[in-house]
């Protein structure tokens, strides 16, 4: 029982997080409703464990538990692509800067 307690509270503060990042303005709407599901997921899977394995049987996995972590896997590399897709726009745009400032010290 103390497992669900602890990532309940570490879910709070997760959310807290997201909250705050929104609220800030620092996230869309799309991503704040993305984290709030990924969230709300995890509660449901730690306090509700048998619909993993009701889940995973729908879609032809034997474990509820490796439905997750099939899931969190094809998440992670979707994560990971995102990230890296921003930092080469990020490489090009400060590439693109320092050529135009050397250019303008330059005259």
């Amino acid at each position: 029982m103390i497992v669900p307690i602890l990532v309940t509270i570490f879910v709070a503060f997760a959310v807290s997080r997201v909250f705050l990042r929104f609220r800030a303005g620092d996230m869309s709407l799309g991503e704040f409703l993305f984290w709030l599901g990924i969230w709300g997921a995890i509660e449901i899977i730690v306090w509700v464990p048998k619909v993993l394995d009701k889940i995973a049987s729908q879609i032809g996995i034997g474990r509820g538990i490796d439905a997750v972590v099939y899931g969190s896997v094809v998440l992670l590399f979707y994560l990971v692509y995102r990230v890296y897709v921003k930092a080469e726009f990020v490489e090009h745009e400060i590439t693109s800067l320092v050529r135009k400032l050397a250019l303008k010290e330059k005259k």
